[in-house]
């Protein structure tokens, strides 16, 4: 691929099974001619981030900070208002006496900040939502999937490997 090729332009193979598309994806890893090659996919699949060398999802922490942070505020923002105004009831003192009835406040709001800081995470690093997102062929929003290589021709090699490897159709963009 030269380095002033147009990034809107190249060839892309369509699939229609999961398992040949994952194969594909293996393949093309461990060749340097498939350099900034882009996968589209109807949904999410774990198969294909197996296929693609994916580790675990940077994502976790996110959730794990929103969490903290949900845990800390949900005792601490009563334990404040304890403080400031205490309210006596049954001979207890209040501050720290009176913690348990602070769990299922600490508890709603480490589970509602993790999850926001889940969404977070996963618009953020997912790039979402990204306007200038093209969509190279409707069918990979329904049932099929595709390899699109820029740059690349269909006199070129690549496109006879996607074929080899059991694309359905591999055309030019």
């Amino acid at each position: 691929m030269s380095s002033n090729a147009n990034p809107d332009r190249g060839i892309i193979g369509i699939f229609g099974y999961l398992d040949t598309f994952c194969r594909t994806i293996e393949q093309v890893r461990e060749r340097t001619d498939f350099a900034g090659h882009e996968l589209f996919s109807p949904t999410s699949y774990h198969e294909i981030e197996h296929a693609c060398g994916f580790g675990a999802s940077p994502v976790r922490f996110f959730t794990l900070i929103g969490a903290l942070t949900g845990t800390c505020v949900g005792f601490g923002l009563p334990l404040l208002c304890d403080w400031d105004w205490p309210l006596i009831v049954g001979g207890k003192t209040s501050g720290v006496y009176s913690l348990p009835a602070y769990v299922v406040l600490g508890f709603e709001c480490t589970i509602l900040l993790g999850v926001l800081a889940t969404v977070l995470g996963m618009l953020l690093l997912g790039r979402i939502p990204n306007p200038r997102r093209r969509v190279l062929d409707p069918r990979t929003t329904d049932d099929k999937f595709a390899i699109f290589l820029p740059g690349a021709t269909m006199a070129g090699a690549q496109a006879q490997f996607l074929k080899q490897c059991g694309a359905e159709e591999v055309r030019s963009t």
